[in-house]
């Protein structure tokens, strides 16, 4: 009785601990290759992420450029047959590493003509985004739009 005591009960203890171990580790590695899916699912994403943020990082001028900006606006606007009542850029201030220069858009026309020059703007080689947006019903098929965009450029003059 002694000797089982002594000798065979710990090791008896041992050996289901050992076996529990082998139990719980073999458990770990029925999932490892589901975890290994989707960690190189995850590591894709992040390459995808990665790329999407440099195409449009490429997107971001260093300075405002509002002048091209807003010829190219005023050019759809009016392809578009809006009539363009005021264009206004207000001050420029840094947000984190980008700059923003606000630009007060005012236009009046057929609702579609508002979409499409919408559509142009989110067609456009260029980061921006509408803070902003008012549209009225004036009459019939008369709408008067204001929008505020916000046009982002590389804060330090580095894109």
């Amino acid at each position: 009785m002694s000797a089982w005591a002594v000798a065979y009960n710990p090791m008896n203890n041992a050996i289901h601990g050992v076996a529990d171990e082998i139990r719980n580790r073999t458990t770990l590695l029925e999932h490892y290759e589901e975890v290994n899916a989707q960690y190189r699912e995850l590591r894709a994403l992040t390459k995808m992420l990665e790329s999407a943020t440099a195409e449009a990082r490429t997107r971001i001028p260093s300075q405002p450029d509002a002048e091209q900006w807003l010829e190219s606006t005023s050019v759809a606007a009016r392809d578009a047959g809006l009539l363009v009542r005021s264009v206004t850029t207000a001050g420029q201030r840094i947000e984190g590493e980008f700059g923003i220069l606000p630009v007060d858009v005012n236009v009046s026309g057929t609702f579609e003509s508002v979409y499409i020059l919408l559509q142009h703007l989110e067609q456009m080689d260029r980061i921006t985004r509408v803070d902003r947006m008012n549209i009225h019903k004036v009459k019939d098929d008369l709408v008067e739009a204001r929008f505020i965009v916000h046009l982002l450029f590389a804060n330090g003059g580095g894109s």
